[in-house]
């Protein structure tokens, strides 16, 4: 006889036990993004490399141009590309790192969508002026004179 599969009972303490008993102890390695049967297994972000604060998540990006390509009607060239990118991936494990998936995205969107579409999902980062060479920024006095 084979093993019996964990039944699920009642009782709050044992379906915590059971949950955690089907989740993976092992360090998390992997991650995935999926739409509908699409599935693309993406690299972990380096946690020493520095972060875009500016950039949309993967998520929201991925989400506003389905949404952008749906109403334009040109999902079957997004799913195309999605098809082209999983079956040429990154590394032999078959992952793909997120800036060539987020590339694969803005391209598509960009061959399909206005400008000004693309602008809503991929904003342009607003530079800030840099400060003219030898001025340092001016403090206030610590001590002000009441105005009279």
């Amino acid at each position: 006889q084979g093993a019996v599969a964990p039944m699920l009972f009642a009782g709050r303490g044992t379906r915590r036990s059971l949950i955690a008993a089907m989740l993976n102890r092992g360090p998390s390695k992997w991650r995935e993004w999926r739409w509908g049967s699409y599935v693309v297994p993406l690299y972990l972000p380096d946690p020493k490399a520095p972060v875009d604060e500016t950039a949309k998540p993967l998520t929201e990006v991925a989400h506003m141009t389905i949404g952008a390509l749906k109403a334009k009607g040109a999902l079957p060239t997004l799913q195309q590309a999605i098809e082209g990118l999983v079956a040429q991936p990154d590394s032999p494990g078959g992952r793909i790192r997120e800036e060539r998936f987020r590339t694969v995205l803005k391209d598509v969107a960009a061959a399909a969508l206005e400008p000004e579409e693309l602008q809503q999902i991929w904003p342009v980062p607003q530079e800030e002026p840099a400060e003219a060479e030898g001025e340092k920024p001016r403090r206030k006095a610590s001590k002000q004179k009441p105005a009279k």
